[in-house]
This record gives structure tokens, C-alpha cells and sequence, in this order.
């Protein structure tokens, strides 16, 4: 059985073989089996920055419900900040959907003009926003 480090280790290296992302769901499933699926957060929101415009053939969406379920609020902060992603995106509609106007007690307007001035953002996730 492979420790919780090793997970991420493989989390953060993974990289998908002809489009299969089956091996990162496992991993993603093995780090919630491993009862400390925060110790992956910054892990997994580096999986969304290096594929920032992809959703992973439907695993990036198991990615973020996990995220959801633990208090990932500042790491999706400082993601959006670095390198804005489809999914980062997703993640804070979500929260704006609930009527909220801060993330980790910042301004999700004042956020969003950043990442739309941010040269790190792809144009193409703009209009996302």
C-alpha cells in the first residue's frame, strides 16, 4: 500500500497516456482511501493548472467534489491568483451560486477583474467569467 506522500507525488506527476485519465481517478481515490485527502489539496489544484483548460475526461469534476468536502477555500484562492483554470473557475461560480461575495474572506468581484487583467489567464477562460 502506498503512503499518502507517494500519492501525491504521483498526482503531481501524472500525466495522461492517449487521453486515459483512469490512472489519475485511481490516485485521486487512493488519497481519499488514505483518510488524509488534504494533505493532496495544493496536488490537486495543480493538476487543474497544468491542464487549465481541460476537465479530464470527466475526472477533474471527482476532483473538484472532493475538494468541496474539505476546506480548500484559501488554496482556490491562491490557484486562481497563480494560474487561473476551467475548473478553478467552476469552483468559484459554485460559490458565488450560493449568493457568497468573498472567498476566503476576499472580494469575488475584486478577483475576477484580476484574473481577467491576469496575462496567466487564458483568453479562452474568460469568457468563463
Amino acid at each position: 500500500m502506498k503512503s499518502t506522500k507517494e500519492i501525491i507525488s504521483e498526482i503531481e506527476s501524472f500525466k495522461p497516456v492517449d487521453g486515459n485519465w483512469l490512472g489519475l481517478d485511481e490516485l485521486v481515490n487512493k488519497l481519499w482511501e488514505s483518510g488524509n485527502p488534504e494533505l493532496g489539496i495544493n496536488a490537486l489544484f495543480g493538476v487543474f493548472e497544468r491542464y487549465p483548460n481541460d476537465d479530464g475526461a470527466g475526472v477533474f469534476w471527482t476532483i473538484l467534489h472532493g475538494l468541496e468536502t474539505l476546506n480548500y477555500e484559501k488554496f482556490l484562492y491562491n490557484s486562481l491568483m497563480d494560474k487561473p483554470s476551467h475548473m478553478g473557475i467552476n469552483m468559484l461560480k459554485r460559490i458565488e451560486n450560493t449568493d457568497s461575495k468573498f472567498l476566503a474572506g476576499k472580494s469575488i468581484t475584486e478577483l475576477k477583474e484580476f484574473i481577467k487583467n491576469s496575462p496567466k489567464a487564458d483568453s479562452e477562460l474568460l469568457s468563463e467569467l
